[in-house]
This record gives C-alpha cells, sequence and structure tokens, in this order.
C-alpha cells in the first residue's frame, strides 16, 4: 500500500487556508468597525447569498448541513435582521435568502474591509499575482470530477 506523503501540498489544503485566511481577516475587520463577530457558517451563508446562491436547499447542501439546520441558522440571521425569505418569482412554492434592507450598513462595511484585505494581500504577493490568482480561479472548473478509487 502506498503511504500518503506527510505534508502533501494538496491544493484542497491551501484553498481551505486561504477562505480561512479571508474570512478571519474580514470578520477581525468588522469587528474593529464595531460589529459583532460572526460565526463561519453564518459568514459563508452571506458570501453564498452575495454569489447569488440564494434557496434555503442550495445553502444546505454547499455548507454541507441539514435543511433543518439551514433554517435555524436563516430564522437567526432574519432576527439579526440580516436577511429574509422572500417567494421564488420561479416557483411559488419556493422562498429565497435576500439581504434584508437594515443589512446594508454591515454589507458596505465588508464590501470595504474585503477591498482593504485585498488591497493588503497584493502588496504582500505583489499586484500582479494577486490579479492572475482571481484570474485562475475565475476559470471554468466544468461538472464535479469522480475518480474511483485504484
Amino acid at each position: 500500500m502506498k503511504k500518503i506523503a506527510e505534508h502533501q501540498d494538496f491544493l484542497i489544503g491551501t484553498l481551505a487556508y486561504a477562505l480561512f485566511w479571508m474570512d478571519e481577516s474580514l470578520q477581525a475587520s468588522l469587528e474593529a468597525a464595531g460589529w459583532e463577530r460572526m460565526n463561519r457558517t453564518k459568514s459563508m451563508i452571506m458570501i453564498s447569498v452575495t454569489v447569488g446562491i440564494n434557496r434555503p436547499a442550495h445553502l444546505a447542501r454547499n455548507l454541507g448541513v441539514s435543511r433543518q439546520a439551514i433554517h435555524q441558522l436563516l430564522q437567526g440571521m432574519r432576527d439579526d435582521g440580516l436577511l429574509e425569505l422572500v417567494p421564488d418569482p420561479a416557483d411559488r412554492r419556493a422562498k429565497i435568502v435576500q439581504f434584508s434592507a437594515s443589512a446594508d450598513k454591515i454589507r458596505e462595511d465588508a464590501e470595504k474591509a474585503i477591498i482593504g484585505i485585498e488591497t493588503e494581500l497584493a502588496s504582500r504577493i505583489g499586484r500582479p499575482q494577486l490579479k492572475q490568482l482571481k484570474q485562475t480561479l475565475h476559470k471554468g472548473w466544468g461538472p464535479v470530477v469522480v475518480v474511483p478509487p485504484a
């Protein structure tokens, strides 16, 4: 049996580290601006809705939580004035998640923070490298790959 090399440079680890670094930088920046720190799941919900993932079932699947858990999280975020569930114009039986009007200020502060974080990252790794990284990650990756065990 082949032994997996310790500390192998797998892309999944690098991407996870980058996501955690970005989210932690965002949460620290928002906290410095006077906002209460959000747990990572709520932060990922906010990011998902920003990029157009707005059905509770899709959020649950992407975040790896049950539908019941996502509904509890969404209810709490609704109670906090961040999100609201509205009828889906494409399917009367379904709801979609959208930002509430009272979330405008935190979203503005988050956008400013993200711009600042990216500016700092560009100064650390180089502006051309950050641009190339974003371009590379934006390329179409195609459908999910299924690789059977050898």
